[in-house]
């Protein structure tokens, strides 16, 4: 069933009518958006750099379209500001880095955002803060937006993995740590949800076009959503930009990251219908799943790569609506639709991260090495039940990434390295959008960890050292191989950009000289300084559940505060019982809010006599949060290309596909795609109203007449999800790994277990396309 197309108001004026008038009144009326965009963030966050992506885009897109001129205009959203720092608001989530878009706003962004939602009855209260059953800080609606910091993955059958097992924050940083976390399946959900929003905007328009600028795990969600569409039979996104993704070719890792991974059979948490699956994927995929599955998926993307409009069409007013400016000419554009772009940072020290060693930090390779499983070479495990799964043998690899990636792929680079030119000799800023080149990953003698403070440099991977200038093939080298000349060196190859630029990193950067005095971060020896970032609200409530989050104030001296009847006579001067201090806690919390409770680790008798005692008190909650929205935090550089506004106007909106944006120019079908890309719809009347969280039964008036026109599968989609955000149940249809696993995608562990798709992708007819 079509949805209705509902007439709207594009552009209205008003005008004095009178006789001989001297010139017409002008009515300005908003031309056809050139596309669909959906912004997808990584775990452990709130859309923060949301609001930079959409204002970059937009100014991007005012060049790119028009040659200038305000055209499009993003949504607000609303920052923590300076005044913030010295509040303790009660939700802080549901305020800070929420869009606000207005009857001004004209964009083509659709926000998507995910996470994780504890069952009710599992939550626990930590230092006035909702917690899962781990210990991990969740909202006032017990979710976390991305869910927790350690549930991120390199690959993507990992999405179908118990969770982070950490009996002990072993990271030991308050703003991110690393508890064990739950089973990962959320993520699936938040996948299956994707592609339902992009089927979406296809039915609404066939010839619209969908780009999606993701981010971290953003960027496997996204890469999980094409493989789901694809075994539907329906088309991809148009364009992926994936930006720092942690979807990683390297099968190892060190041995204290194997120690980590391997301690998952002692916990970590779990979904329902994983259980008895969880063995099959308990080792590290091998090099060759990680690498076919991104061809498969890329190569699925380029394969249905749209074509109408034509290209050249896009100025035709009667085709595209106004769409293009008078300025903008075919040929010196270029149409992005049927591609994948990888966007990589070198200095991004969370990818870093030895277990990660995602092609976010380090890109794609023209050369790697690595294993796969035989289809032949197998063992069966024996068992008491009868024969158990087959042990497979490995094999060696020698594989070419960046050409079987193929056509459609391309990577840029986002670095503030300084390099050589081709020659060896002058250095300078590497340009995003020069023509093709290579660029050398890690100069000799270079420290590649330098550029942080302290605590993101260890446990980090290092780039391999290449040779500059690119040492080519000749006599002098003849027992060389070309894998050995391209170490280190990765193939740039995304088209050249009109006017290169130069990557801007630093956004939101605090810099050694700028730190409070009173910082954590100022007291460290320099050599342990570097680039911080400022403490926001929601991170800061994160930091006070964390063990190293809450700080021992001085000791003070009080009045008892309990009752008469509760005080007992004292004969000595030694520290109270732990029910006695529980007492005094008690009777010093009595009428306060959960933020303002003081906990006291000894509480002892005053000896100067009467009724006066010692206390040594910890921080209140809200007083641990004020300090900590007064920190700041190392910079890892995760964040350094999605979270800058200029590299979106310079960059992104020049790769992200033109050529169709009728579904997000009709305003009120756009408010319905940006309702179902918020995960966070409460359908329970039994929670209490938040204002920025959108309720079912006020879903359901705004947009019934778009509700009634959607397939059965795509509602129990949006109603599963909505439940999921409300009790914490995962839906039914969320399938488990050895039901649900994509034919794209390629699942086998280095130690010799494979999970065969049992999938059958469907196969479009044109007679499919005949209305019924």
């Amino acid at each position: 069933m079509a949805y209705p197309k509902l007439p709207y108001v594009s552009g209205s004026n008003s005008a004095l009518l009178h006789c001989g008038r001297s010139s017409d009144a002008i009515v300005r009326i908003r031309p056809e958006l050139p596309g669909n965009v959906i912004v997808i963030h990584g775990v452990n966050d709130v859309g923060t750099s949301f609001g930079a992506v959409e204002k970059g885009l937009c100014q991007g897109l005012d060049a790119r379209m028009y040659g200038g001129g305000h055209v499009f205009t993003p949504a607000a959203y609303r920052m923590p500001q300076a005044s913030d720092k010295k509040e303790a608001l009660a939700d802080p989530d549901a305020i800070f880095f929420k869009r606000r878009p207005d009857d001004t706003t004209y964009s083509p962004v659709i926000p998507f955002y995910w996470g994780f939602r504890e069952q009710g009855n599992a939550s626990k209260m930590v230092n006035g803060q909702n917690t899962d059953r781990y210990g991990n800080r969740l909202d006032k609606d017990m979710s976390k937006n991305g869910g927790p910091f350690g549930n991120a993955t390199n690959t993507l059958p990992d999405m179908w993995n118990k969770g982070l097992f950490s009996p002990y924050d072993v990271g030991g940083d308050p703003v991110r740590p690393l508890m064990t976390a739950p089973g990962r399946m959320y993520m699936v959900l938040a996948a299956k949800r994707l592609a339902a929003l992009i089927a979406m905007i296809r039915d609404y328009d066939s010839n619209d076009v969908v780009s999606i600028v993701a981010h971290s795990q953003g960027c496997l969600i996204s890469l999980l959503a094409q493989a789901f569409l694809l075994d539907e039979g329906k088309r991809p996104a148009d364009t992926l930009i994936l930006t720092h993704p942690p979807y990683s070719l390297v099968e190892d890792t060190t041995m204290f990251f194997g120690a980590a991974e391997s301690s998952r059979i002692f916990g970590g948490g779990q979904d329902a219908v994983m259980r008895k699956q969880y063995m099959a994927i308990n080792d590290r995929q091998t090099f060759h799943a990680r690498l076919q599955t991104l061809v498969q998926i890329v190569q699925g993307v380029v394969a249905k790569k749209h074509a109408t409009p034509a290209f050249a069409q896009i100025k035709d007013h009667a085709v595209c609506h106004g769409m293009a400016g008078a300025a903008w000419r075919a040929e010196t554009d270029r149409d992005n639709r049927g591609k994948v772009y990888l966007y990589f940072c070198p200095e991004d020290m969370t990818v870093a991260l030895d277990n990660m060693q995602g092609v976010g930090w380090q890109g794609v390779p023209d050369h790697q090495n690595g294993h796969g499983l035989s289809t032949s070479k197998g063992k069966k495990e024996g068992g008491i039940w009868g024969a158990g799964p087959t042990t497979w043998e490995k094999e060696y690899q020698m594989r070419k990434p960046l050409a079987e990636l193929g056509a459609g792929f391309y990577q840029r680079v986002f670095t503030n390295k300084k390099r050589p030119d081709a020659a060896g000799k002058n250095s300078g800023p590497v340009l995003v959008g020069l023509p093709p080149h290579d660029f050398a990953l890690r100069l000799e003698g270079e420290d590649d960890h330098a550029h942080v403070a302290g605590a993101n440099r260890g446990h980090r991977g290092n780039h391999d050292e290449a040779q500059w200038p690119p040492v080519k093939a000749s006599k002098w080298n003849v027992f060389s191989t070309e894998a050995g000349r391209r170490e280190g060196l990765r193939t740039i190859n995304g088209e050249a950009l009109r006017v290169p630029r130069a990557a801007v990193l630093d956004g939101g950067e605090v810099k050694p000289a700028q730190f409070p005095k009173d910082s954590d971060q100022a007291k460290l020896p320099r050599d342990q300084q570097g680039p911080c970032e400022e403490v926001d609200p929601i991170d800061a409530a994160i930091a006070i559940t964390s063990k190293k989050g809450v700080r021992k104030l001085p000791r003070e001296v009080v009045d008892d505060p309990r009752p008469l009847h509760d005080r007992k006579s004292e004969y000595n001067y030694g520290p109270f019982s732990p029910s006695a201090l529980k007492q005094v806690e008690q009777a010093l919390n009595l009428g306060k809010e959960p933020g303002d409770w003081r906990k006291l680790e000894r509480v002892a008798r005053y000896p100067r006599g009467g009724d006066l005692l010692y206390i040594d008190p910890l921080e209140t909650p809200n007083q641990a949060r004020k300090r900590w929205q007064n920190e700041v935090s190392p910079k890892s550089f995760h964040g350094a290309i999605i979270g800058n506004a200029e590299n979106h106007r310079n960059v992104t909106a020049y790769d992200v596909a033109i050529g169709g944006g009728k579904a997000s120019s009709d305003p009120k079908f756009y408010r319905y795609l940006c309702a179902v890309a918020d995960w966070r719809l409460q359908n329970d009347k039994k929670n209490p109203i938040r204002k920025s969280i959108l309720r079912w039964e006020d879903f359901m008036k705004k947009f019934e007449i778009y509700w009634a026109a959607e397939p059965l599968q795509r509602k129990q989609i949006i109603e599963g999800n909505a439940h999921y955000y409300s009790s914490g149940e995962l839906p039914a249809f969320v399938p488990a790994l050895q039901a649900g696993l994509p034919s794209t995608v390629v699942c086998e562990t280095v130690n010799g277990r494979r999970t065969e798709s049992v999938v059958t992708p469907f196969v479009h007819k044109a007679s499919d396309d005949i209305p019924r």
